[in-house]
């Protein structure tokens, strides 16, 4: 049970008690009681009555701040509000647009990016087909018209496969190593004699020609070829901007090995051999290369376009080999040739240029999807007449950034 201290019974129940011990005069006490509860809930009124004030004068004050807010709100006007919530819309979608593509700082290569370090990786697939300057695989002599038709290698456009690595220091300098190997074998002819179209295959090495031919009815001429190349860079990068356009510029030393080979043989109607020539070069050289490689982004989109060419100039050597049998010259070549360890200079280029699609993951990683159109030329590279060699085709790859 709660005891009130201020309610008069519990004052005079107190009262009571003093007496006992004091003998004081009861009445007297109970009126002194009765008049001290009187002045004390007085005195708690007023204290309550000055909360209650307090209280309303600060609704009061609240009121009227509002009404004072809310009047200059209606005084900036209806246009201005709306051009302030534009202005914040606007603000919020860049800003999300930052978050989910925090390289685009990058692609356009601002400093704060580019100074940055980090490595790069990438693979790719080139359909790609080899094309030689007036070079003939064999030949074909119409014997009633004296008209003789030179005809090309022919090749199909084959996958190749191509890497790059690379590591950015800070500052834009860095390094990179890239490679790309052709390995293919030509498609297969066959040419069969009837007496008057009689076929012949010509392969000269340096200044000595051997030359076999199919011309009894019946006899058939079997022509193939292959070829393989190889490229390895490693170079010096250095990464800058020239204006909206990323830049990759870099110097180094280019590594190449080329291998062709021709295979032709004669037979007869049984399938006997009548004839066999063989020729094959390999050259491999080192030199000095360069390589510039650009990038724009379209916008504020995740396209950009690509574009990038390289050159080297090589100083290696070549081994020839050559062996025939039923060589129909006059007088008949030597079943065997070689020349080993031979001095050539042979220079190279490439140019490529497409599309690329790139986005940048949670955890920062740069992903970007590549396609290209590219073409390569190789100046005395071509087989077996020593012309030009080049390689046109469809690049496909994919390449992470870090």
């Amino acid at each position: 049970m709660r005891i009130n201290p201020y309610s008069p019974d519990t004052r005079y129940t107190a009262v009571r008690c003093w007496n006992r011990n004091h003998g004081t005069n009861r009445a007297d006490w109970r009126n002194r009681v009765e008049q001290d509860w009187v002045t004390d809930v007085i005195s708690l009124n007023k204290i309550h009555m000055g909360r209650a004030l307090l209280l309303g004068a600060g609704l009061m004050l609240a009121l009227l701040c509002r009404n004072s807010q809310a009047g200059e709100l209606d005084a900036l006007g209806q246009d201005e509000r709306l051009a302030n919530l534009e202005a914040e819309v606007d603000w919020l979608r860049g800003k999300l647009v930052s978050d989910r593509h925090q390289a685009s700082c990058c692609d356009q290569g601002r400093q704060s990016c580019r100074s940055k370090t980090g490595c790069y990786a990438g693979m790719g697939l080139v359909f790609a087909r080899p094309h030689f300057k007036e070079s003939f695989q064999y030949s074909q002599i119409n014997l009633a018209t004296g008209q003789q038709s030179l005809i090309p290698f022919s090749y199909d456009y084959d996958v190749t496969p191509q890497a790059w690595l690379g590591y950015r220091f800070s500052k834009g300098l860095g390094v990179n190593l890239d490679y790309w190997q052709y390995d293919h074998a030509g498609n297969r002819a066959v040419a069969v004699s009837d007496g008057v179209n009689i076929f012949s295959a010509n392969a000269t090495t340096v200044i000595f020609p051997a030359t076999i031919l199919a011309d009894d009815p019946g006899e058939v001429l079997i022509a193939d070829s292959s070829l393989e190349t190889q490229i390895l860079n490693l170079l010096g990068t250095m990464e800058t901007t020239v204006g909206s356009v990323h830049v990759r510029a870099g110097i180094g030393l280019r590594y190449v090995l080329l291998n062709q080979e021709l295979a032709y043989t004669v037979v007869d109607g049984f399938g006997v051999p009548q004839g066999l020539l063989n020729w094959s070069r390999k050259y491999e050289g080192l030199g000095p290369s360069v390589k510039l490689n650009a990038r724009r982004r379209f916008g504020n989109s995740n396209f950009s376009g690509i574009a990038g060419g390289s050159g080297a100039l090589l100083f290696g050597s070549k081994d020839l080999d050559r062996f025939v049998l039923g060589d129909v010259g006059t007088p008949p070549a030597a079943p065997f040739l070689r020349l080993n360890d031979a001095d050539e200079v042979v220079g190279s280029g490439e140019l490529r240029f497409g599309l690329e699609w790139a986005r940048t993951l949670c955890n920062g990683t740069h992903v970007a999807l590549q396609g290209t159109y590219e073409g390569q030329l190789w100046a005395e590279a071509g087989a077996p007449t020593l012309g030009f060699l080049g390689f046109e085709g469809f690049g496909i790859s994919a390449e992470i950034r870090r």
